[in-house]
Order: structure tokens, then C-alpha cells, then sequence
């Protein structure tokens, strides 16, 4: 939910949770904007990380991965959001299950620019990623027109059937 903050180029950027509500959320990745509710954290096993007790993460999909083998916080349990970029294939059913499986929570896709700066994002009908600018643009997707069933209008990037980028995948696969 964007709080009616505006981005200006070289500023940090507000982060964006998914969802309604305003829970404690800590950014693992730098260049947004800090709140009372949104913290930058380069790690979590240090104090201030402790006493934040974060609600949900926000970082890539390698960091959350690294997050969920050392020192997983158990104070999230709203949700986990994945940033994305051009290069990245999106969240896959795997990664999904895997964040589960590693968080008991549900995994949130947003897609930023170089910059930080919120393309597209997912909804909770992780229908595709409803489109934030103009320039949203990815490889192997497409943009749908029609309405999501979370009632928002946007039209949104959807993956191509069949699309599989140099066979990529955010996450490593499973033993």
C-alpha cells in the first residue's frame, strides 16, 4: 500500500506492502525509504534487528533463501516479499512452496527497476503482477488486460505459457 508518498530519481524509494495493514517490515536490500514500520537491515542476527522484530522480510530471493538457513526470525508471519528485476524469471510454484515450506507464510513478487523504484507487484490472488508505471516491461511476459479477481483493475504482466528464460530459476532446486 503506498502511502501517497512520492519517489523523486536519487532519493530512496517507499516500499510498498502488498497487503492492507502496516506491519513491521524488514528491507534487506538498501535505497528505500525508513519508516517506523520499514527498517533497512543488512543482517538480521544483530540487535537492532532483534528488538525491530519484524512481521514480514522484504529482500531477493538469494537473500531470503540465506535468511532461512542461518537465523530465521520467528516474529514473521505475515508474508514474504521477493523483489524481482529484468533479469530475474519471477517467482515460480517452486520458490512459492519453498518460501512456505521455509516461513509458513505466503510469498509476494514485486518488480523493481534499477533503482528500487516498484514496476509491477503482486496481489493476494497472485494473479500475475498488477502494472505500478509504463515502462514495466519483461521478457517472455505478457500484459492481460482484464481485471484480477482481487478486484483491481490494472492490467497486469503475466508470464507466457511456456517461457523459460535461459532455463533460470531464483531459487536452487531441491535435493
Amino acid at each position: 500500500m503506498n502511502l501517497g508518498l512520492v519517489w523523486a530519481p536519487g532519493l530512496p524509494v517507499p516500499f510498498e506492502y502488498p497487503s492492507a495493514g502496516n506491519p513491521r517490515v524488514a528491507v534487506l536490500l538498501p535505497g528505500f525509504r525508513e519508516t517506523r514500520q520499514v527498517r533497512y537491515f543488512d543482517r538480521l542476527d544483530n540487535e537492532a534487528a532483534l528488538r525491530f522484530a519484524p512481521e514480514v522480510l522484504a529482500g531477493t530471493a538469494i537473500q531470503l533463501r540465506r535468511i532461512a538457513t542461518k537465523n530465521r526470525p520467528t516474529t514473521v508471519r505475515n508474508a514474504v516479499v521477493v523483489f524481482t528485476r529484468e533479469s530475474d524469471p519471477g517467482l515460480t510454484e517452486y520458490d512459492r512452496d519453498m518460501f512456505w515450506d521455509i516461513f509458513g507464510v505466503p510469498a509476494f513478487e514485486q518488480y523493481l527497476s534499477r533503482r528500487n523504484r516498484l514496476l509491477a507487484s503482486e496481489c493476494d490472488a497472485h494473479e500475475g503482477l498488477h502494472i505500478r508505471t509504463s515502462s514495466a516491461r519483461r521478457e517472455g511476459w505478457i500484459v492481460d488486460p482484464a481485471p484480477c479477481a482481487c478486484g483491481d483493475t490494472r492490467p497486469r504482466l503475466m508470464p507466457t505459457p511456456g517461457f523459460a528464460p535461459s532455463g533460470l530459476r531464483l531459487c536452487e532446486e531441491r535435493p
